[in-house]
């Protein structure tokens, strides 16, 4: 039971809601025009795009390679780091594998584990990344397979305008290392300080 002292800000709190209208409901015109289920704005993936977002797996990664060069000669790391939608920690959770024919198409299921390394220009966690034949990490996916399950990864992901007419993920994924987080947080500071 609300006390009469109690009654007066309390519709002065309804007015207010009333007149703010509902809260933390976005209709479909509200939505950003960036947001996933859009392509509004999106890039294409053609051009320089491909080499930056390759839809690879470094070696060094998977531990193919121990001696991998170091994150601060990738020429595309700092690129990779102030345009991807997603900058963060991953881990993979599952692993499917689609064949058609002698076709396979690797789908890896990843969760953002940590905050990410840049602010996020998506609020997914969770994506799926498509290997297909042409991806360049096509070759390891099929070398460790399964194995890839519970690997952690510093993911770049960033939306494109897909040819279906709905956004598709390309990334790249990097070791998980202390030597790419901090190539990583320097880029993107190099990025906020150049910012207009």
């Amino acid at each position: 039971m609300i006390s009469a002292a109690g009654v007066a800000p309390l519709r002065l709190a309804l007015a207010v809601l009333a007149s703010v209208g509902p809260v933390g409901c976005a209709t479909d015109q509200e939505r950003p025009a960036m947001s996933a289920d859009s392509i509004d704005g999106l890039p294409t993936w053609e051009g320089h795009a491909p080499e930056v977002f390759d839809d690879n797996i470094e070696p060094a990664a998977v531990g193919f390679s121990l001696d991998g060069p170091s994150p601060r000669s990738d020429r595309f790391l700092r690129e990779r780091a102030q345009t991807a939608d997603v900058v963060a920690r991953v881990r993979v959770s599952t692993v499917t594998v689609d064949t058609v024919g002698e076709q396979s198409t690797y789908h890896l299921g990843v969760q953002v584990i940590d905050a990410p390394l840049a602010t996020p220009r998506v609020p997914d966690r969770a994506f799926e990344l498509h290997i297909r034949p042409t991806s360049r990490a096509f070759g390891i996916a099929k070398a460790v397979d399964a194995r890839l399950r519970g690997l952690t990864f510093i993911a770049f992901i960033r939306r494109f305008a897909g040819e279906a007419g709905e956004p598709e993920f390309h990334w790249h994924l990097s070791p998980d290392t202390a030597e790419v987080t901090a190539a990583v947080k320097e880029a993107v500071v190099l990025g906020e300080l150049s910012a207009p």
